[in-house]
């Protein structure tokens, strides 16, 4: 569930404090539009400005009416306030898992100015505004069409230029004809017209929901005998000499094997699903340290090198090929069939192996 927000919403609550913001960041992942990010930093430091100036008249009533003056050094306050709350924002949308914000779009002038001319929503109805919510609105359809495995839900409380006239709980029919035209499905986007609505309405029940397959999980994951014994024993049992073509596991030279998997440390359901009433299938990752051995000519031994592969030779054989050890972090991902009523796996597969710190594979 990708959640975007207009810029109106973070203006009520800048450092998206308090258990509404809370439960939309446990439901699902926060998205921002560049244009968006813009608009609330301009409007962070005007209402700083507004309040500072407050403040200053404040003082100097006070000043008027004591008799030694107090002073307030506020000479420097915006300026940095203004700097830490862009940086809150760089660091949330980091955190959030998006990286960077969306991007301005990228349609040309002559294309929005068109819009305006036709006196279609978000514009006025003279035309004469809505140039950064059109901004705003074209941004949300790129996200849903780029993450188009994902609902989209837009919370904005500018009622007068996204819903309709005649119910304020859709989508005004200029934007419908928008996300139609760009073959989104109806069924996965979602207008909300306050934080309010979508909590009460949607993220309530879908947090009820996490919550308890959290719980669920804890459950599994603390049971030694049904959960980790299984595993354990599954990775012990991995052939000794796995080919590792296919796999992304980045290591020097070609015909990658695994020899061995040790040192296993988290054991983690990344997924989990209802098979039936007797039966979850789990998705399960396993953090380890793999022996990984390889093969290359020798001559090419020297450039691995350069790229800072870290690896031992093991041997070289009278044609100059040689064989290559390198010990890595990766992580063994498996499928399992976890009986609810016996408490235990009752079949478990492999489904991948990665090496976590290749930069080069997805």
């Amino acid at each position: 569930m990708l959640i975007f927000l207009d810029s109106n919403i973070l203006c009520t609550n800048f450092y998206m404090r308090g258990p509404s913001f809370e439960t939309m960041q446990k439901v699902g992942t926060i998205v921002f539009g560049q244009i968006v990010v813009d608009e609330v930093c301009n409007k962070y430091r005007e209402m700083l400005e507004e309040q500072v100036q407050k403040l200053k008249r404040g003082v100097n009533d006070l000043n008027r009416m004591i008799s030694s003056s107090v002073d307030i050094s506020l000479d420097t306050l915006i300026e940095s306030e203004c700097e830490k709350y862009r940086d809150f924002l760089d660091v949330f949308i980091i955190e959030s898992g998006m990286t960077v914000a969306e991007d301005y779009p990228p349609n040309p002038h002559e294309q929005i100015v068109k819009r305006a001319l036709q006196r279609k929503k978000p514009f006025k109805a003279d035309g004469s505004t809505g140039y950064r919510d059109y901004l705003v609105w074209l941004t949300c359809l790129d996200v849903a069409q780029l993450y188009s495995n994902e609902d989209i839900h837009f919370i904005t409380s500018n009622i007068r230029d996204f819903s309709d006239s005649s119910d304020k709980d859709k989508l005004h029919p200029d934007l419908l004809e928008d996300i139609k035209a760009r073959g989104i499905q109806e069924s996965r986007f979602h207008y909300w017209n306050s934080v309010k609505d979508f909590i009460d309405r949607c993220a309530t029940d879908r947090a009820k929901q996490i919550e308890e397959r959290e719980r669920i999980v804890s459950e599994i994951e603390g049971n030694k005998e049904g959960f980790y014994q299984p595993i354990q024993k599954f990775i012990d049992e991995l052939p000794a000499d796995m080919d590792l073509s296919g796999f992304d596991v980045l290591v020097p030279g070609e015909k990658a094997r695994l020899k061995q998997v040790e040192d296993l440390s988290e054991f983690n359901i990344d997924d989990i699903a209802d098979i039936n009433e007797t039966e979850y299938l789990l998705d399960v990752c396993i953090d380890g340290f793999g022996i990984i051995d390889s093969y290359s000519d020798i001559s090419e031994v020297k450039e691995y090198e350069k790229c800072e592969f870290e690896f031992d030779i093991l041997r070289c054989d009278e044609n100059n090929e040689c064989i290559l050890r390198t010990m890595m972090g990766i992580q063994v991902h498996l499928r399992a069939i976890y009986n609810k009523k016996l408490k235990a796996i009752s079949s478990i597969e492999l489904d991948y192996i990665d090496d976590y710190n290749c930069p080069f594979c997805d």
